[in-house]
């Protein structure tokens, strides 16, 4: 059934209201790393530079692995709110809000071990771990802060609300810089802590975050916390939250497994190959930080259209969100392909790195319109809660696609770091083909909630 023009031009005008201020909270998520490394490089010792940087990846690394909360949070509460189901909504918020507080109260307590896991793993000199352990002990004790923010951003954008997590996550990179500035330095009448202001600024922005979240909840969503929600420890509505967060974290750590492979195996290669991967890393990010935008927005409409049971408008959704995450990729590939050596020398005065860097403008371009297509369909599976294939695609495409590509581009044709963005391309292939063959059919329509 073709959209007619009034309804594909609302259709659109819906998709860019939720995938714009999305984009805008995606591109500020790493902020709080970033920040705090740029506050951290004017201290004194290299090593607190060092300490901050591993600290931020390894925290990173741990709530990444946990962001199911935020995905299965808006998937069933985008079905529930298009079924006109507001009880259920308030359950999956308090059910969620359970194992968030749970999690990071589990992160919280076991910090210290965590901590030296993580750079038993990551490495660094001496000074690098031990400044680098109590930044990461300091920031852990905000991880239940972390997760329940988690599930009040699900929440939100399950009920088709894309501005309140993007002035939330405004106003913790505000915080964050005030705080990262008073505490580091000691200005302000605050007291100097260096490395450790840098974390305890991190816990007061995200406290500070969550505050005013309840408060929107509270005042905007009051209706909501007055319906009294089913019965918490409902096994089926427990059983099928479990379920979720079970798929979405698995496909987590697959991904996470692929890109911490890459990057074990491209230290191996030397620190210019190391630096050159850091910068075309971060360049490769920047699109994903977009796309999310749109995926974001096909998660709230795609759920909010299969829990009326509207499957026509569900598939008409994920069709549009498809065409406009393809179209914005395609200028990120124009840009890469012509401009990624000048892009690359803006991020280093190292011309060897730089070089290297640009030399791969082939693999990081031209892999872009297929990135941007997997991105929105995992945002459409999300959504129509199919997190069981999505877990399955993503384990697919890491052990069975990219696992045995990587090994043969790098160590069976010695292609250096070429042959590990050639690896990663095959599994941005893998998962597109795996996705694709769903996508294609109906059954992701029939996967969500009956409610």
């Amino acid at each position: 059934m073709a959209i007619l023009g009034g309804e594909q031009k609302a259709l659109d005008r819906q998709i860019f209201r939720l995938g714009v201020p999305s984009m805008v909270a995606s591109l500020s998520v790493p902020l709080i790393g970033i920040v705090d490394t740029i506050f951290v490089g004017h201290l004194p010792d290299v090593a607190f530079l060092g300490a901050v940087s591993v600290g931020s990846v390894i925290f990173d690394v741990l709530y990444w692995g946990l962001g199911f909360l935020r995905m299965g949070t808006t998937a069933l509460t985008a079905q529930y709110f298009g079924a006109g189901q507001p009880r259920n909504c308030t359950g999956v918020l308090f059910q969620a809000g359970i194992i968030a507080l749970l999690a990071g109260l589990f992160l919280a307590l076991f910090r210290a071990p965590l901590a030296d896991l993580g750079f038993w793993l990551a490495g660094g000199s001496d000074d690098v771990q031990m400044w680098g352990k109590q930044y990461l002990a300091v920031r852990m004790l905000g991880a239940p802060l972390v997760l329940l923010s988690f599930v009040l951003m699900g929440f939100f954008r399950g009920l088709a609300d894309a501005m309140t997590p993007m002035w939330l996550t405004i106003v913790v990179n505000v915080v964050n810089v005030v705080a990262d500035y008073a505490l580091i330095y000691g200005k302000w009448g605050a007291p100097e802590l260096g490395v450790v202001g840098a974390a305890w600024a991190s816990v007061f922005a995200t406290g500070t975050g969550l505050v005013f979240g309840f408060g929107i909840l509270l005042f905007k969503y009051r209706t909501y916390l007055v319906e009294r929600p089913q019965n918490l420890l409902d096994l089926q509505k427990l059983r099928l939250l479990g379920a979720t967060n079970f798929n979405l974290f698995g496909r987590t750590a697959c991904l996470l497994f692929a890109q911490f492979f890459m990057l074990s195996q491209v230290a191996r290669m030397g620190e210019v190959a190391l630096a050159a991967n850091a910068v075309l890393i971060q360049v490769w990010s920047l699109v994903s930080y977009c796309i999310d935008g749109i995926a974001h927005a096909a998660e709230t409409l795609v759920g909010n259209a299969l829990g009326a049971k509207d499957f026509v408008l569900g598939r008409q959704v994920a069709g549009r969100c498809l065409l406009w995450g393809v179209l914005a990729s395609l200028f990120y590939t124009v840009v890469y392909m012509f401009g990624l050596d000048v892009i690359a020398n803006a991020f280093t005065d190292h011309q060897a790195v730089a070089q290297l860097a640009g030399a791969q403008w082939l693999w990081v371009s031209l892999i872009l319109p297929v990135n941007a297509a997997v991105f929105v369909w995992d945002g459409v599976f999300i959504g129509a809660n199919d997190t069981r294939y999505l877990f399955g695609a993503m384990a697919v495409a890491s052990f069975v696609v990219f696992l045995p590509a990587f090994i043969i581009f790098v160590y069976g044709f010695s292609w250096g770091l070429t042959g590990a963005w050639l690896g990663l391309n095959s599994l941005m292939v893998g998962r597109f083909i795996m996705l694709w063959r769903r996508y294609v059919g109906d059954v992701w329509l029939r996967s969500a909630v009956d409610v």
